[in-house]
């Protein structure tokens, strides 16, 4: 574990069209937190605005499965490699305020 206060899940699968508005909601707060954006082998071109997404934000952490295995298998990775005191999860047609 480290100081992080939070590290937010966001699982994704062929929905990064809505993940711009999503990832820019989360970047907008202030608790100190991590992001994992865990790709489910999309075929829309999620994988890459995933990718150019998190470039260059530190906090922001990004991977992919090279096959589909479900949102449990997303989820799960994000725990596994959460550092923050809590886990929350975010779906990518959400916003946070």
């Amino acid at each position: 574990m480290s100081n992080l206060d939070l590290t937010i899940v966001v699982p994704t699968y062929n929905l990064g069209h809505y993940l711009p508005e999503t990832l820019k909601s989360i970047q907008q707060q202030t608790i100190d937190f991590e992001l994992w954006l865990i790709d489910d082998a999309s075929t829309d071109g999620t994988a890459q605005t995933v990718a150019d997404f998190v470039k260059g934000i530190p906090n922001f952490h990004a991977t992919g499965f090279n096959d589909h295995r479900g949102i449990g298998a997303a989820r799960n990775f994000g725990i596994d490699h959460a550092t923050g005191q809590a886990v929350a999860f975010v779906e990518n047609l959400s916003s946070i305020f």
